[in-house]
């Protein structure tokens, strides 16, 4: 029996429900202003992307859960004090020191997570039992000490998955917030960030709905230009204005990891199993300050098989270490296992991308191995590149 391809709305068939991010743009027979009345007349290259890469571009909030463990407290200053620090000024280490003295961080002592299981009821009685067993946490007494009236800001400390730590701001008054930290440390809460695009090539994954992901969906993305300015922007199924990039060159994150997905089948099969399995995807992050020094270390495999085929001394190899260590651009993929998801490792692959314009040292001196390397480089938005190497490590969730 042949299986007939999927269709999408795009028109694009795919055989296999892979993820998938972005298509290779195309120049299209389109006026900009029949969707944006300020755009240039010029061209327009159109994009299908995927609901994973509006997702990441889209500017809007995203929902997220992370684990409240406790507070920082700000004592409130009197008027009296402000007003003799102000005349009598202080040295830095010594006001610093001063801050740290009006400031306090208090953390609950409840470690206990309980992990997913297959039977809700019984994880719902586990959930009891945990309620229970909150209300002997010094952290609910030492809250139960403070005065509104004598602070002056109090807020949440949330533990990230691999140990990172980050502040939560609360709402409402003084005695809400008091109330809700006595309510809910130890819990996983809603926390809103921005958009998922935390900061230059980051993104956050946790708020995608990949309960509802349909790899069979795709969305129209054009780019052109806007007073003279690179522009792009997500048009809905009537041709209308979905969103604006508030970045153009976000595009380039996109096309760059599709093509790395293609390139490295170790961060293929992370990936589905993270949005077409029951892996839990957590960071996406694209590092161009990455400092592997392959100086020092064994070649890469793919260079270990080039010199496998091509005749080189040791002299050669020592020509190609040293230009591997400069114009390197990491993609990684953090996420938790399908059967890590409880209370398990942090899985991490990462890819790393090499320029191929690093090598132009060699073009000359190893003509033979620049012509293979070119051969297996990939082009790319960002430029041309190639798999240098495929790097997984885990560690600890907690």
């Amino acid at each position: 029996m042949t299986r007939e391809p999927m269709k999408h709305p795009s028109g694009i068939a795919r055989i296999e429900p892979t993820g998938w991010i972005i298509s290779e743009g195309k120049a299209v027979r389109l006026d900009p202003a029949d969707f944006d009345p300020d755009a240039d007349r010029g061209t327009v290259k159109e994009y299908r992307i995927s609901e994973i890469a509006r997702y990441l571009i889209h500017p809007g909030p995203v929902e997220i859960r992370k684990r409240l463990i406790g507070c920082e407290v700000h004592t409130a200053r009197s008027g009296a004090r402000r007003l003799l620090r102000r005349l009598l000024p202080a040295r830095a280490n010594a006001q610093k020191a001063s801050r740290r003295r009006d400031s306090e961080v208090l953390l609950s002592g409840f470690k206990l997570r309980i992990p997913g299981m297959k039977d809700p009821d019984l994880e719902a009685h586990f959930k009891r039992i945990a309620d229970e067993l909150r209300g002997f946490d010094p952290f609910a007494k030492k809250i139960a000490r403070l005065k509104t009236a004598r602070l002056s800001h109090i807020i949440g400390v949330c533990e990230d998955i691999g140990g990172g730590y980050s502040y939560l701001k609360l709402q409402g008054s003084g005695e809400d917030k008091l109330r809700y930290l006595t309510a809910n440390v130890g819990r996983d809460v809603r926390v809103t960030l921005h958009r998922a695009h935390l900061s230059e090539g980051l993104f956050e994954l946790r708020g995608f709905p990949r309960a509802s992901y349909n790899p069979a969906n795709a969305f129209r993305l054009c780019t052109y230009t806007r007073d003279g300015e690179p522009a792009a922007c997500v048009l809905t199924s009537l041709g209308n204005v979905d969103f604006r990039l508030s970045d153009p060159q976000a595009l380039k994150y996109l096309n760059l990891l599709e093509h790395t997905l293609k390139a490295n089948p170790e961060l293929r099969r992370a990936f589905d199993s993270c949005f077409l399995g029951s892996g839990r995807p957590l960071r996406l992050f694209f590092n161009k300050q990455l400092e592997v020094d392959y100086a020092k270390a064994n070649l890469p495999e793919i260079y270990r098989d080039i010199f496998r085929t091509v005749a080189a001394d040791a002299s050669h190899r020592n020509l190609v270490k040293p230009v591997l260590n400069f114009m390197q651009t990491a993609v990684s993929l953090s996420y938790l296992p399908a059967n890590e998801v409880g209370d398990g490792k942090l899985f991490t692959q990462m890819s790393i991308l090499h320029d191929l314009r690093a090598l132009e040292p060699l073009r000359k001196s190893l003509p033979a191995l620049y012509a293979e390397m070119s051969k297996r480089a990939f082009t790319a938005e960002a430029g041309r590149f190639y798999l240098l190497d495929s790097i997984t490590g885990a560690a600890h969730a907690e």
